[in-house]
């Protein structure tokens, strides 16, 4: 055990070194666990452990190997679930003390199909309450901690699932993103994250936020190992299949406004050198005139905030439950909005979508920063970004809601380190179903940054 104790496995070396009987798959388990008792105190990454149920599996696994049998690329992975993705006999708390002690009688569909494949679940990772935040500071269970800097926000709502990637108490995570949740964290906890095209995961068994734009999808330390869970959660091995692109192949748009206006220093100076050094490796950059943005996001906002007063208006209105102050406050608004601000988003929507896809006919990308901000300090509402005093909540979402309101997928994967030492993380959004584009061109710009 001694040699392999301090190795970051990803997916292709874990399954090789139990193919070759190198490490077992108890072995494996128990070690990530170790990790997760020496860590999980301070980062608190893990609301729930699933200790009996994995190791259980780790013993069926080597079990089969030792008798021969060939396993799946995915047996024997050790992965964490955000805390909203139902897993039959195993506790469900949303973040939230109002479902502390739910535990559902049935799998997520995305639970189902990681099962067959034979992962290992390793727990349930903390979040923002009901996956209505972008910090996931503000959890009944306590607040996530950076791994970089234990007193930095991990971007949520799937922060849990970020710190465990990023700490190496899982080899990859399933988070969900209704506004960024999967990409923000990411970024402030340097991984890769994927939302997928609208409706290409099934979201049956995950609690809502909001139907229009949840989706579900993978956290992990590489674009490889992100491929690998994408193409089995989507039933497409072609995926797992990342190559690297000519260089000059590649074409990138740059928009011209709004995704690089008011960027924090270190933000714009990691984005900065990402696109030159794209730009001295031979791939083209194009400037892209994207529509007037700026309102959008209030607008698009009428749809998330309707629909989650809907889900969660029973237990908004319950003022003897223990559901968060902040939480309760920001679902309640949602009462608010009228049914003309509704059907104005979902026509927005449409217009933009038209915008976008002619964009997307003259580059197959775009590239963006992440989050225009470096993790904040935990607690924190408000910062100050060149004399100009911003929501942090909102800040966060700024380039990342766009994807989800149109229903188009995004990948985020670190790109640098600010002067401190906090990742981060550049965004490309890609046309609808072009998951494979997105991972080729994310691979290759991954393996040229080489962080």
């Amino acid at each position: 055990m001694s040699n392999i104790e301090n190795q970051n496995w990803n997916i292709v070396e874990l399954h090789q070194a139990y193919t070759n009987k190198i490490v077992s798959p108890v072995e494996m388990i128990e070690l990530f666990y170790e990790r997760i008792d020496q860590q999980n105190k301070q980062l608190n990454a893990y609301i729930t452990v699933c200790y009996e149920q994995a190791m259980m599996e780790a013993i069926r696994l080597e079990k089969q190997i030792m008798n021969g049998c060939q396993i799946g690329l995915l047996s024997g992975i050790p992965i964490s679930v955000k805390d909203l993705i139902f897993t039959k006999n195993i506790k469900t708390t949303m973040g939230s003390g109002v479902f502390k002690d739910f535990v559902p009688s049935f799998d997520a569909e995305v639970i189902k199909t990681l099962k067959q494949h034979g992962v290992i679940i390793m727990g349930k990772t903390n979040m923002h309450e009901l996956a209505y935040g972008t910090t996931s500071d503000d959890s009944y269970f306590g607040p996530c901690k950076n791994p970089y800097d234990l007193t930095k926000i991990s971007g949520g709502s799937s922060g849990g699932s970020a710190v465990a990637v990023s700490s190496g108490l899982c080899v990859g995570a399933l988070g969900t993103d209704t506004s960024g949740s999967i990409r923000i964290p990411a970024s402030c906890c340097g991984v890769v994250g994927m939302k997928p095209t609208y409706g290409r995961i099934n979201v049956d068994g995950i609690y809502p936020l909001s139907w229009s734009m949840d989706h579900v999808g993978p956290m992990t330390r590489n674009v490889t190992d992100n491929a690998i869970i994408y193409s089995v959660l989507v039933g497409d091995p072609t995926f797992s299949q990342v190559e690297k692109l000519d260089l000059k192949d590649v074409v990138l748009g740059l928009p011209t406004a709004y995704f690089f206006d008011d960027l924090e220093g270190d933000v714009r100076e990691s984005i900065t050198k990402a696109i030159q050094l794209m730009e001295s490796l031979g791939v083209a950059i194009e400037s892209v005139h994207t529509p007037e943005m700026k309102k959008v996001m209030e607008i698009s906002s009428a749809i998330d905030r309707s629909e989650a007063y809907f889900i969660n208006q029973e237990v908004a209105l319950d003022e003897h439950n223990s559901l968060g102050n902040e939480t309760r406050s920001r679902i309640l608004k949602g009462a608010d909005i009228r049914a003309y601000e509704f059907l104005y988003a979902q026509k927005v929507k449409e217009e933009l979508s038209l915008s976008f896809n002619k964009i997307f006919e003259t580059v197959p990308f775009i590239v963006t920063p992440t989050i225009p901000i470096l993790p904040t300090n935990i607690g924190e509402a408000f910062v100050t970004i060149d004399q100009r005093k911003v929501e942090v909540r909102s800040e966060l979402m700024k380039f990342t809601f766009l994807a989800n309101y149109l229903g188009n997928p995004a990948i985020t994967f670190p790109c640098g380190f600010s002067k401190t030492g906090l990742p981060v993380g550049i965004q490309i959004m890609g046309q609808k179903n072009d998951e494979a584009g997105l991972y080729k061109v994310a691979y290759m710009l991954e393996q040229e940054l080489d962080l």
